[in-house]
């Protein structure tokens, strides 16, 4: 993964094509959902070495007017020697993680090495306006590993995620 400093690098790809398209309601086509939240907690590097971090993630997620999903991703160290990621995902799973829609939630998933994120949107009736929840989960007794915005596997000890913001806006954000 290539590291660019001080700047977001954002990347574009389809998630999950075919179910995607059968469950995105009609209401949501053509619309743009940013979902952010800050992440924060204690890790450990792989040289064993204990450090805190706090990251600024946010998901951008495109539904098409044929109701095909759409997602960036931009993760940015707030920490000593601040540091920009976007995912290089493939389609409906891998890496980036996989989002359908369940009625008039849009619910995420994304792996880790061990462990896992949910990050869920809930819309009006309308898909005027959205609510936001992040859950990052483990075995029992187990442990987070994940890449962090730097490309190195850590061990994460404690993390908290603050309230995420939801917002939806009609159109396609990655045209403008």
């Amino acid at each position: 993964m290539r590291i660019t400093p001080f700047l977001a690098v954002p990347i574009l790809f389809a998630l999950s094509p075919s179910s995607a398209f059968a469950a995105a309601p009609a209401a949501a086509y053509n619309k743009t959902i940013t979902i952010s939240f800050a992440s924060s907690g204690t890790r450990i590097n792989s040289l064993g070495q204990s450090a805190g971090f706090n990251t600024q993630v946010t998901r951008i997620i495109y539904v098409s007017s044929n109701g095909r999903l759409f997602m960036r991703h931009i993760a940015t160290s707030m920490g000593k020697g601040r540091r920009a990621s976007g995912g290089d995902f493939e389609p409906g799973g891998g890496r980036g993680g996989s989002f359908a829609f369940q009625g008039n939630r849009l619910v995420g998933t994304v792996a880790f090495a061990a462990g896992a994120r949910q990050i869920t949107a809930t819309f009006d009736p309308g898909f005027t306006s959205c609510t936001a929840t992040v859950i990052e989960g483990r075995t029992a007794g187990g442990t987070i590993r994940r890449r962090g915005p730097s490309g190195e596997m850590v061990e994460v000890t404690s993390v908290s995620n603050s309230t995420p913001s939801c917002s939806i806006q009609s159109g396609n954000a990655f045209a403008q």
